[in-house]
């Protein structure tokens, strides 16, 4: 045997510490099999670290695949509660060594761990067929574990699971055969080469997925139940650590070091009881747990749940009723909008036909009233209105006066000057309409029935409107318009025809600002209000006014150029400018 090399090391130079036996070239088989029985006594003596080290030595340090080795680092996994890692263990022995009993058992044993128990029944039928005599024993003593766990986690719930939702089954498949396909990770200009087409785009886009508010808290409600019903009442404690992870009052990132060491504790914990919760849910479906209590008691405590929750809903909607009429009453329409895009955004959004009956009427009665407290707004003024004003029309329509946009400065440590994007970011007042704006939409997007819709439309434009985005307005405008004459709402058809207004009275657009009060004046009259009637028929008379004064303005300016023109040809056909005089004048110098 020969000294290691390193022994020789120039001089000044430290060694590293070896072992004794490591300080022979021993041959490559040799040194294999002393890490693997290294490996063998460290896990035996539950020296942990010492063993993972042997075994990777033993492993990962040969070119050449031990499955022995193998086999005996996926039984130490295994046993420190590593099952995922001792699985790919499992199955790189399988490959490389077949046909071995020891091998196939020990990847059942770590499906077995993983609580996937029919992957694990499959393999254990495989290896049955595969082995004769006494080395299918073993396997045939597993598979009646295995059946018979199987049936104390299904049991016969699993066919009356199957027989209520087999419609749904195909579906189900599909997605997870869709999710379960390898995605291509590469850059897009590299698949578009393959594929000889041309690079137009070498960021693929991810497709953003859009849940509706009641699909939302369809989920959040099916989460809820998931923990109560295997966590009892401790489900509260893990919702708390689920909000504690982003809670910056116990995080403290800007005060001590150790903010990264508690946000990994949180979130360690709250993956392992989700882990807890799932092994559960593995050893007993929920479908399970529902079979083994008595169907008809579940069914008396769904209805009875439901029920409380709909009279429950029935009394919010009336508190709903009753403030939107007291708002009304005081005339207070700034809070009375509030509250109502509070109300129906957050609250009657998801509520379900089946605990909200009269959710469609109940929606129509709130938009109602909200259009008639905003038509009461457009009354006479209590001072004298001009045309010598420009912004007359603007005073009238009570809207302020559009100003030109200033250029946005960002100060260093003024908060109110920063710009943050997006719904979940602190917003300062700059970014708040953006962010309404964006909500907006997204109700939009989801809204089924047209006066939500309308409503929705209106609010748009007028939120445009608020940042000086007329085209926008007007576009808004007149779908909103459309939306109601779907719903026969004349109401909301005024609203959005003074929309417009509005917008061509900022623009100063008299022309088609006649046009369109008109419009109103006709829905006034079909509203039967004289109120409204006088207001728009004051509106157009300002109008006219004003077309009237532009039409003397240009008559003015026009005369006064006809009037330059004509004195500077007069002042030029002069005598003394005359053609003949100049030249007699000429012919005297010459």
């Amino acid at each position: 045997m020969k000294v290691d090399a390193a022994l020789s090391a120039p001089a000044g130079v430290l060694v590293k510490e070896q072992k004794p036996w490591e300080l022979f070239d021993w041959p490559v088989e040799q040194q294999r099999g002393i890490h693997r029985s290294w490996g063998q006594y460290f896990s035996r003596a539950r020296m942990n670290n010492a063993a993972q080290k042997y075994y990777d030595l033993c492993i990962e340090n040969h070119s050449h695949i031990d499955p022995k080795a193998l086999h005996m680092r996926s039984q130490f996994l295994r046993s420190v509660a590593m099952p995922e890692m001792a699985l790919k263990d499992s199955r790189k022995a399988c490959k490389y060594a077949d046909r071995i009993p020891a091998f196939a058992m020990e990847e059942g044993d770590c499906l077995y761990d993983l609580n996937q128990f029919e992957d694990n029944k499959s393999i254990l039928h495989d290896n049955i067929r595969k082995h004769l005599g006494t080395s299918m024993r073993p396997f045939e003593k597993r598979l009646a574990v295995v059946d018979e766990n199987l049936q104390d986690s299904t049991g016969d719930s699993l066919v009356n699971f199957f027989m209520e939702n087999s419609a749904q089954m195909p579906g189900f498949y599909e997605h997870k055969e869709a999710e379960l396909l390898k995605l291509d990770t590469r850059p897009l200009w590299k698949i578009l080469k393959e594929r000889k087409e041309c690079d137009v785009q070498s960021v693929i886009d991810q497709k953003e997925e859009m849940l509706s508010p009641l699909e939302i808290e369809r989920r959040r409600r099916k989460t809820k139940i998931f923990y109560q019903n295997y966590l009892g009442r401790t489900w509260t404690d893990f919702i708390f650590i689920k909000t504690l992870r982003r809670n910056p009052n116990l995080l403290l990132n800007g005060a001590f070091g150790s903010s990264k060491e508690r946000s990994d504790y949180l979130y360690r914990s709250f993956h392992r009881i989700k882990t807890f919760a799932r092994m559960l849910h593995s050893r007993s479906p929920m479908y399970n747990e529902y079979f083994q209590r008595s169907p008809q008691m579940m069914a008396e405590l769904r209805e009875a749940n439901l029920y409380r929750i709909q009279y429950q809903t029935r009394r919010n909607m009336l508190s709903i009723l009753n403030t939107i009429r007291l708002l009304r009453k005081r005339n207070d329409i700034k809070k009375l909008r509030k509250f109502v895009e509070d109300v129906m955004g957050n609250y009657v959004v998801i509520k379900t036909s089946r605990v909200m009956p009269w959710k469609t009427e109940f929606m129509t009665e709130v938009y109602n009233h909200l259009g008639l407290s905003l038509c009461e707004d457009y009354r006479l003024p209590p001072h004298r209105v001009t045309p010598y004003d420009k912004n007359a029309m603007c005073h009238l329509l009570n809207i302020p006066v559009s100003k030109p946009l200033e250029h946005l400065e960002f100060v260093f440590g003024d908060r109110s000057t920063y710009a943050y994007a997006g719904p979940d970011k602190q917003t300062t007042d700059r970014m708040a309409d953006h962010n309404s704006i964006l909500q907006l939409e997204k109700r939009l997007f989801f809204a089924r029935l047209p006066m939500e819709r309308t409503y929705l439309l209106h609010e748009l434009a007028d939120r445009h409107m608020q940042v000086n985005h007329f085209v926008q307005c007007l576009s808004y405008a007149q779908k909103a318009i459309d939306e109601a004459k779907g719903c026969s709402s004349l109401v909301w058809q005024f609203l959005a025809t003074m929309l417009m207004a509005k917008s061509h009275a900022v623009l100063h657009k008299y022309e088609r600002q006649t046009e369109v009060l008109n419009s109103a004046y006709q829905l006034a009259t079909e509203l039967k209000s004289p109120q409204l009637c006088t207001f728009i028929e004051l509106c157009r008379m300002l109008n006219k006014d004003y077309i009237t004064l532009r039409k003397m303005s240009q008559l003015v300016t026009s005369k006064r150029l006809r009037s330059k023109i004509s004195n500077r040809s007069s002042f030029f056909n002069t005598p003394q400018f005359s053609p003949d005089h100049r030249r007699a004048e000429e012919d005297m110098h010459v």
